[in-house]
């Protein structure tokens, strides 16, 4: 299971790395009892509630509830999850009486959260009548078209649009309390994937060969005398009245379903913002345990592939952009965040907090034997986007600021379950486990687990095709703050 080459070729130093591999090895677990299933989406496709909308990038209700047991957790302690997504972690909580803060930066995390911690309290003669409501009434167009950003112009059928618009405005206009509100904004953002030309697929939108912008692509594509883009079919677009249909009828079966969750007890939060923002303002010595899985370092752009949802909430253009720079730096057109840190630590009075960070980092020699590995890809023109060494260097530089918060934020005792893959990039695998492991024992953490999944994660055919197959792993990492705390 050891890893003994992290370098394709003889050009790059891996001494590091494989000296690193060498020291954890004892904590590398195989293990049976976690499986991808566990830690993505798909355990949830069929979990009441959670199930209400598709977030690929997010783990399962099952996985929280694995470590909740692990960590012996129960009502009157406090669960952090700082990158919350659509809160998976706050409604376990929540259906467990234990309480939990979230931390998301992304605008549609709240009203998600929103509609499924309210799943309790719905007025259910309410909803169904709304919902027998769209059944028999037969929509209209309207004249206002979706606040469209340029990457999700021609996402719908015209007609499609227009149906989608007036459902907005209908529902807008219904009298009905804020909680119901939200609940139908949120059903039209679920549905939006579903009645349109796009799939959500890693990095980007995928688009539907029989969407107009295909069309003209591939038509601008054949007379310049190319290829076409290789043809994509969903299995099926949705009308927007059967959409609705669906998901109110998929809201009132959970509902139905959740009288349980009306006794639950605890206090949960979801705080909106930046984790290097706001979790570096946490009370020290807060929360019990960590449960959570922060985006990887995979060249993943959230604000891409949610584009839809965002455009219909009312994020635009600028607003798009300002947000891709507030996310964990994971694409390669992330900048640096060191004067946004160094500004923000000194507002704080904590600066030199950020200095003793950024030491661990400058002295980490796995850490810095990649940088020097990339940088000479690069220089070889090996490297098709020199963002990836920008995302790489700020991934890590800000994922070591989350971990020295995490630790001056959980009680003493408190155990951490984080979540990532293992990424290669120019024939240059990046032991991202290993590394944030190391990063959380020099911070005061002691490392009790690296749970190894029995898939291993495949590489993107242009590396395969370059450099061969490497198989990657995907960890779930344990951490445990000692019981007499030490730093600050």
């Amino acid at each position: 299971m050891l890893r003994t080459a992290f370098t394709t070729g003889d050009m790059s130093c891996s001494t590091a790395r494989t000296a690193l591999e060498r020291h954890f090895a004892p904590l590398l677990k195989p293990t049976s009892r976690f499986n991808r299933k566990l830690v993505s989406y798909q355990a949830n496709k069929s979990t009441s509630t959670h199930r209400w909308f598709k977030f690929k990038e997010g783990f399962s209700a099952q996985l929280v509830k694995e470590f909740v047991g692990e960590f012996g957790l129960g009502p009157s302690q406090r669960i952090l999850d700082p990158f919350a997504g659509v809160s998976t972690t706050l409604m376990v909580a929540e259906e467990l009486g234990i309480d939990a803060t979230g931390i998301e930066v992304m605008p549609i995390g709240e009203l998600i959260w929103k509609a499924k911690s309210g799943a309790a309290e719905y007025d259910i003669d309410r909803i169904r009548e709304i919902r027998e409501w769209v059944a028999k009434t037969l929509p209209q167009r309207s004249s206002h078209g979706f606040p469209h950003i340029p990457i999700t112009r021609q996402a719908f059928d015209e007609e499609q649009e227009a149906k989608l618009m007036w459902y907005k405005e209908r529902f807008a206009s219904f009298d009905v309390d804020d909680r119901t509100g939200d609940l139908l904004r949120f059903v039209l953002v679920s549905i939006l994937e579903d009645i349109s030309y796009t799939s959500k697929d890693g990095q980007f939108l995928r688009w539907d060969s029989r969407s107009n912008k295909m069309q003209i692509r591939n038509q601008q594509r054949i007379a310049e005398g190319k290829q076409p883009v290789k043809q994509f079919h969903k299995r099926q677009i949705l009308h927007v009245q059967q959409a609705i249909l669906r998901a109110l009828d998929l809201i009132l079966f959970d509902v139905s379903q959740s009288a349980n969750l009306a006794n639950a007890r605890g206090d949960q939060e979801l705080v909106s913002g930046s984790v290097l923002d706001l979790l570096p303002i946490q009370p020290a010595d807060k929360f019990d345990a960590v449960i959570t899985s922060p985006p990887y370092c995979n060249r993943y752009d959230y604000t891409r592939t949610y584009a839809l949802e965002l455009a219909f909430i009312g994020v635009d253009q600028e607003a798009i952009l300002e947000l891709r720079q507030r996310l964990l730096s994971c694409t390669v057109e992330n900048r640096t965040k060191l004067m946004q840190l160094r500004q923000g630590y000194a507002q704080i009075g904590r600066l030199q907090c950020l200095e003793q960070v950024l030491c661990l980092l400058n002295e980490h020699d796995a850490f810095q034997e990649i940088l020097t590995a990339l940088r000479a890809r690069s220089h070889r023109g090996e490297m098709n986007n020199r963002g990836i060494i920008t995302m790489v260097e700020g991934y890590f530089t800000e994922m070591a600021v989350v971990i020295f918060e995490l630790f001056r934020v959980c009680k003493p005792g408190a155990s951490v379950a984080l979540v990532n893959d293992n990424v290669r990039y120019s024939g240059e695998v990046i032991p991202v486990d290993l590394i944030l492991t190391d990063f959380a024992a020099q911070l005061g953490f002691c490392p009790q687990y690296i749970y190894v999944l029995p898939q291993r994660k495949g590489n993107s055919s242009q590396q395969m095709g370059k450099y061969g197959r490497a198989a990657l792993r995907k960890s779930i990492m344990v951490w445990k703050k000692p019981m007499r705390s030490y730093g600050s």
